[in-house]
This record gives structure tokens, C-alpha cells and sequence, in this order.
């Protein structure tokens, strides 16, 4: 109803147009106590209306802007709060005290005698002009409110500049040599995934079951909100959440887990924030890269290759369903532990994605009956060995700068899996049975790329590379030097021959195993059997400086010395310079330097680091006509020698066993097809084994590891001697004939000829067993 002051006809004289009342016009203070009508000078209405619409206008452009310099737009409108308190505090303390001076004198005027309709009423006092006024302050308390709000919620919070900083803090994805996701550090700050890569599938049933709504909010759901809140309440417990997915997007980004209003609120500030700065589809490429699916799983790529073995890309509906599932409750539900929760969350899944229209209900029957296989193994394995192992390099190329990286390794994750498996079936086995608790596992390519480390059974329970930290006996392994040195002088060869018989070099008087001699042998036959005597004599005969030089130019950076049993390899070795220095045979007489790292990038694509080989790997260390003659030393010792549990069908291999001092150590080397593995058997604490071998465990790990590294490697025969690689003739002679060697010794295996590979028409006899 209006104010009867407001009629026209019952304005006074000397009324503006409108009804508004001159100064004239206005009475004059009362002198009976009553206390006088608020008056305000025209200078001081101007400025109460300019800073409050100033204050208005500031909040409308904050709001306009979308949020884009929230904290700095927060603390401006703060100061201009504080400057609107300052120029209006006098005329807030005045109006105050008039109001409420009015409101008593209307009171006593009602309530006088003789007075009761004589004097002005309540409503005729207070005119347009204080409604205005009043109006006008009650905005700027408002604003005042609203802007007070926002400072104590945006309090701390960086400016919408640190916040994309933030986005850009350092991660690390490692990728195997073939693209597939090794590990994942930083894993809130994970690269995008690419969502055109993704079946459609993948992001539907993340949207289904945790934000349908999310084409059509602008970062808060309201409806969904009010839902959850509206169902927490009739439960008298928190039963359903109101976060959309770009609200957990920034918590993840941002916050913490902290169960607090304020954290609450600045969730919804960053959300808002995000909605402004990023299209849909990148903030759902964000999130699937940076949710956590339990079991150190963050992002849907590790998720996937975690519970599934698979990049994301090849997710079926049913694994999709399952780890949009996982998102309520990723370490409850986490089914590498148990899967039937997580498989009954997977139903409703599906069942949301019908209600959605994504897909059928064919569709769906069919995925909930499909079969669901989940890996229950530890997705990272033992990569901690190698990751270790490259960290100083990392930390080279990397060091402090803020991005996402993504560093390509050497690794191939399968046969890093089969290295795992090789080493736990080995020693859970056979290796329970005959004292042996720990082995260890290094695989290099021809370039030297650590294609699979396992630095021990159990990087959890032991943080301890023996791949690269331990040094233990090589034993006979170490022969591979000596006869290398041997075979690059021109009168050695395959087949020049020694007498194996005991040897006393002053008070040392080595044996062969349980004291058996053969005699006259070839050089092949000495190193395929393993016979200390002949390696000792060998030894002595081209030097023991000689050896240790052959070593070095191959790749051991060990100091070694020259003891007499230098020859027996008594002097301790890491697994890694030893695999290095067999691996010059593998890539055709170069040295080669391991390293774990090809390529490291920015997520932006482009390359920061790239591994070259340095010029000493470009150097040749193997001669040809040494190359051809080690080939064959060394196929013979697997063929025919101690090493016969490393054949492998339609591969010619080339390697070498090797046994400690009272069997503490086991050791057997290889190459075949540019890849050269090593494998080292024993105990931590250097207790004896049961007589383990060179050609037992370690040759069985050996073989069923190369099985799967050698997958995708074509068979590449060795190169063999050749009739002109030999002088003198007599070498040749007592080879290949059998009565020409004293005491009628007969060769290793098939007949030796020069040629190349041995006779197929009769079998090789086995000489499997212990060996020096």
C-alpha cells in the first residue's frame, strides 16, 4: 500500500516535481526534546550513492568476469569495503541515533493525552528520501557481508595465476620402451589424458554414476546439491555427496581432505574458476588423469594398466564400469584385493549409464555377463631398482623445474614381468630346497638399454640393487676375459689344446670339481666343461695384466689385481659390469654403456634429453677372427657344456656359468640375438648354498626369462670361425681328430669343425653338472 505522503495531492507547498518535498518545505527542528529529522547535506548523499554503487559495480564486474583474478578482485573489493566504511562512518553512527530518536518520539506522540491523531505518525516520518538513504546503506552492508564472506573463504588461496602454476607442478610418467605406463610420480599432477583416444564408454560411466549433470552445470550443481543434502538429512548421516566432478576435480588440484565449511566454500570458488578457464571436455581430461582409483593408482591410464593390463584406450565396458565404480570408495573397493564389492559397484555402473541413454540394455546384460579377470599383482613390481638407478640422471635433467615430464625408459615391461616371475618361481622352488634365498636379474639390449632389472626378489622388503650395488665371485663366469685375451693372440684358438692336470703355483693348489682331470683337451672343450687348470694355465700364459685390461676395455670399472686367482674369478664383480662386458658379443664387438633412459620430454611434446652413446661405446673391442672364436667357446657351453638348462629351442646362444668359492655364489651370462642377460643366485649374508651351480638356477632363470624378452626378436645365428681364422695346422688336426690327441680324449659334444655348427645326425652328450 503507499504512503499517503506519497500522493501528489497531498504534498505540501514548495514540493518538487514528483511529491519530492524542498528544503524549504522541510519543518524545522522541534524545540520540545523531540530529536530533529535526519538531514543530509547533498555532498554527503553524493558520495554514500557513489561508493555504493562503485561497491555494486565492482562485485557485478568480479562476478562477470567469471572469477578470473578471484583472490586479487576479493582483497580489492576488501579495501574499497574498508574505504566505504571510513567515509560513511559518521553518517551510519548519526543515522542511527536519529532513527531510533524518531521511533521514541512517535511512540510518546501516539500515546499522548489530547494528542493521540495530533502529531506526525511513524510512517509519515520517514519519507522516500530516508528509504533511498537507508537503501542505499543497507547495499553497502551487503556488499560489506558479501565481500567479508569471500575474503575469509579466499584467505591463503593463491591468485588464479599460482593456481595454473600449481596445475604445472612437476610429474613424472615413466613409459617402457614400447609407450605402456611404468610408473606414475606426482600423480595429482599427471598429463591429460587424451579423451578422443578413450572409448566412449570410458568417460560415460565416470559421468553417469558421478556427476550427470555435468554438461549442464557451470561447476556447482545446485539441484544435485540440494538432493544430497535433502537425503543426508532424512538419514541423519552423510549418505550421498553434492561435489561435482569439477569440484573434485579442484579438491584434487588444490585442497585437501579437510572436513570444513571453509574448504567447502573454496571448493566452490575453484570450481567456479575452473568452469571459466577450461572447456567441459578439459576438465573431464583432467580429472581422468588425476582421480585416484586405489591401489597408488592415479589416473585412469595407471588404473588401467594396474587392475587390467591395458592402456585405457582398450578398456572394454564392464572394466570401464568397474573403475567408475571405484571412485566412492577406491581403497574399500579395492579389488586387486577383493574383487566383489567392486564388481557389484561395477552393476550399478552399468545400470546408470542405461538410465543415461549411454548405452542399451542389451549392452549392458551383456558386459555384466562377460568375464571380468582383475591383476592382483603389485603393478609396479620391482621397478623401484631401476627407477632408483636413474634418479641421479633425472635429477640432472629435470632438477627443479615446474612441468609435467615424461620419460621414456629402456625398459620392456614384459620381460620385466618374466624376469619377476623367473627369479620367484626359481627361488620358491628349487631355491627353498637348496638354501639359496635371493637372485638378482639384468637384461641389456645391443645398445646397452636395461630392457629388465631386478635388483632382488622383493624391492618392498629390500631397497638393495644386486644388480648394480652387490659385488660377489664371479667364478668360472670370470673365464670369459681370459680366454678372450687368449683368443686375440694368434696362437690360440678353439682348438689348441692343454693338458688339465693339477697345478701348484708355490703353497695354492687349486682343484677342479671333486678332483677330476681330463687331460689333454681343446681350449672348447676346457671352456665348456668349466676346468680350472686350463683357465690357470691360460692365465699365466698371456698374463694376468693382459686379463685385466681385456676386462677394463669391455666394461669393468672394479679395480682388479693381479692374484694367481685371478684366473678363477675369486675377485668380487657387480651383475651389471659383467653383463656389460659379455654384451660387447652381443652387439658385434662394440662396447656398449647400460643406461636406463632414452628419451625424456615435456608432456607438451617436446624433447629436453635424449640418450647418445658416448664415443667410447662407439669404440671396437672384439676383432672379428676373436669375435667368431668366442662365439663358438661360448654356443658350446650351452649346446654341450654346463649350461645345456639355457637352450633354447631354435636359438643359438652364447653364455657362460659360474660358480663361487663353497658354492656362495651362482652366476650365468648369455647373449643371443642382441640381448644379454645375467643372473646372479646366492644369500645376502654369504651362506653357502647346497652345492647351487652356475648351470642350475641360475641357467633355469636364465631360460625362462629370455623366453618372453626374445618375443618379438628374430633367431639371429652367431658368427662362426673360419678354416682361415686358425694357425697352426696341428690346432686344427688334434680338433677334429680324435687319435691325434694324447690319451684319446674325445671333443665336447659333436664333432668340431671348423666350419661352424656342430653335426645334427647324433645328439650332443650332456655334460650338465657342478663346474669351478
Amino acid at each position: 500500500m503507499a504512503d499517503p505522503t506519497d500522493d501528489p495531492k497531498d504534498d505540501p507547498a514548495g514540493a518538487e516535481p514528483g511529491g519530492r518535498p524542498t528544503d524549504a518545505a522541510r519543518p524545522e527542528p522541534s524545540t520540545d526534546g523531540a530529536a530533529d529529522e535526519w538531514r543530509l547535506a547533498a555532498p554527503e548523499r553524493t558520495a554514500l550513492a557513489e561508493t555504493v554503487r562503485a561497491s555494486l559495480a565492482a562485485a557485478g564486474a568480479g562476478a562477470a568476469a567469471g572469477w578470473a583474478k578471484t583472490v586479487s578482485l576479493m582483497r580489492d573489493l576488501g579495501a574499497q569495503c574498508v574505504r566505504l566504511a571510513r567515509a560513511s562512518r559518521r553518517l551510519v553512527a548519526e543515522g542511527a541515533r536519529d532513527f531510533a530518536a524518531n521511533v521514541r518520539d512517535a511512540a510518546v506522540s501516539a500515546t499522548r493525552p489530547g494528542q493521540g491523531g495530533g502529531g506526525p505518525s511513524l510512517g509519515q516520518q520517514f519519507t522516500w528520501r530516508r528509504v533511498a538513504i537507508w537503501a542505499g546503506w543497507g547495499a553497502g552492508t551487503v556488499v560489506a557481508m558479501v565481500v567479508g564472506f569471500f575474503v575469509y573463504v579466499t584467505w591463503g588461496m593463491p591468485s588464479t595465476d599460482d593456481l595454473w602454476e600449481a596445475r604445472q607442478s612437476p610429474s613424472i610418467t615413466f613409459q617402457d620402451r614400447y609407450g605402456r605406463v611404468l610408473l606414475r610420480e606426482g600423480a595429482q599432477n599427471a598429463p591429460a589424458v587424451d579423451i578422443d583416444s578413450l572409448p566412449d564408454h570410458v568417460p560415460q560411466a565416470v559421468i553417469a554414476i558421478e556427476d550427470r549433470r555435468f554438461y549442464d552445470h557451470l561447476g556447482v550443481d545446485i539441484e544435485g546439491l540440494s538432493r544430497a543434502v535433502l537425503q543426508n538429512f532424512r538419514s541423519g548421516r552423510v549418505v550421498q555427496g553434492g561435489s561435482t566432478l569439477t569440484q573434485q576435480l579442484a579438491k584434487n588440484l588444490f585442497l585437501t581432505n579437510e572436513r570444513t565449511f571453509r574448504r567447502k566454500a573454496q571448493e566452490v570458488v575453484l570450481a567456479l574458476w575452473l568452469e571459466s578457464k577450461f572447456t567441459k571436455k578439459q576438465i573431464l581430461a583432467l580429472y581422468l588423469s588425476r582421480v585416484y582409483f586405489g591401489a597408488g593408482a592415479w589416473g585412469i591410464d595407471a588404473a588401467s594398466e594396474r587392475y587390467f593390463d591395458k592402456p585405457a584406450k582398450e578398456l572394454t565396458l564392464g572394466e570401464a564400469a568397474l573403475l567408475a565404480g571405484l571412485l566412492k570408495a577406491p581403497s574399500r573397493m579395492n579389488p586387486a584385493i577383493e574383487d566383489t564389492s567392486a564388481k557389484a559397484r561395477a552393476l550399478v555402473v552399468l545400470n546408470a549409464m542405461v538410465a543415461e541413454n549411454y548405452i542399451t540394455q542389451a549392452e549392458r546384460d551383456a558386459s555384466a555377463g562377460a568375464s571380468l579377470p582383475i591383476n592382483r599383482r603389485n603393478p609396479s613390481g620391482n621397478l623401484g631398482y631401476l627407477r632408483d638407478w636413474i634418479d641421479p640422471l633425472l635429477n640432472q635433467i629435470i632438477g627443479d623445474q615446474r612441468d609435467d615430464f615424461i620419460v621414456e625408459t629402456t625398459l620392456d615391461l614384459e620381460a620385466q614381468r618374466a624376469g619377476e616371475r623367473a627369479l620367484i618361481t626359481q627361488l620358491d622352488g628349487e631355491g627353498a630346497k637348496m638354501g639359496v634365498s635371493q637372485a638378482a636379474l639384468v637384461s641389456l639390449d645391443a645398445q646397452g638399454g636395461v630392457r629388465a632389472m631386478v635388483g632382488g626378489r622383493s624391492y618392498t622388503d629390500s631397497q638393495f640393487n644386486r644388480t648394480t650395488q652387490a659385488r660377489r665371485q664371479p667364478g668360472s663366469s670370470f673365464k670369459y676375459f681370459i680366454y678372450m685375451a687368449a683368443m686375440e693372440r694368434p696362437d690360440f684358438s678353439p682348438y689348441t689344446v692343454r693338458v688339465d692336470e693339477p697345478v701348484v703355483i708355490g703353497d695354492w693348489a687349486p682343484t677342479n670339481y671333486e678332483d677330476e682331470y681330463f687331460g689333454p683337451v681343446t681350449m672348447t672343450q676346457a671352456f665348456a666343461k668349466s676346468m680350472n687348470m686350463v683357465a690357470i694355465k691360460v692365465a699365466n700364459e698371456v698374463g694376468g695384466d693382459s686379463i685385466i685390461e681385456t676386462a677394463r676395455r669391455l666394461g669393468v670399472r672394479t679395480q682388479l689385481h693381479d692374484y694367481r686367482s685371478l684366473a678363477l674369478g675369486a675377485q668380487e664383480l657387480p651383475l651389471m659390469e659383467m653383463t656389460q662386458a659379455y654384451g660387447a658379443m652381443a652387439s658385434g664387438g662394440f662396447r656398449i654403456e647400460p643406461h636406463g633412459v632414452a628419451r625424456v620430454r615435456r608432456a607438451s611434446g617436446n624433447t629436453i634429453w635424449t640418450w647418445r652413446p658416448d664415443n667410447d661405446s662407439a669404440e671396437r673391442v672384439i676383432e672379428d677372427r676373436t669375435l667368431r672364436s668366442m662365439n663358438y667357446l661360448m654356443s658350446r657351453v650351452v649346446e654341450a657344456g654346463t649350461g645345456t638348462r639355457a637352450r633354447i629351442q631354435g636359438r643359438q646362444i652364447g653364455g657362460k656359468t659360474g660358480t663361487g668359492n663353497d658354492y656362495r655364489d651362482a652366476w650365468f651370462v648369455g647373449f643371443t640375438s642382441g640381448i644379454t642377460t645375467g643372473v646372479w643366485v646366492g644369500n645376502d649374508n654369504y651362506q653357502t648354498t647346497k652345492k647351487v651351480t652356475g648351470g642350475s638356477i641360475p641357467a633355469q632363470i636364465w631360460r625362462d626369462f629370455m623366453v618372453v624378452a626374445l618375443r618379438d626378436a628374430p633367431p639371429t645365428p652367431l658368427l662362426m670361425p673360419r678354416p682361415e681364422d686358425y694357425l697352426p695346422e696341428e690346432s686344427l688336426t688334434a680338433a677334429t681328430d680324435p687319435s691325434a690327441v694324447p690319451g684319446g680324449v674325445q671333443p665336447v659334444g659333436a664333432p668340431l669343425l671348423p666350419g661352424g655348427a656342430p653335426s645334427s645326425e647324433q645328439p650332443p652328450p650332456s655334460l650338465d653338472g657342478p663346474e669351478g
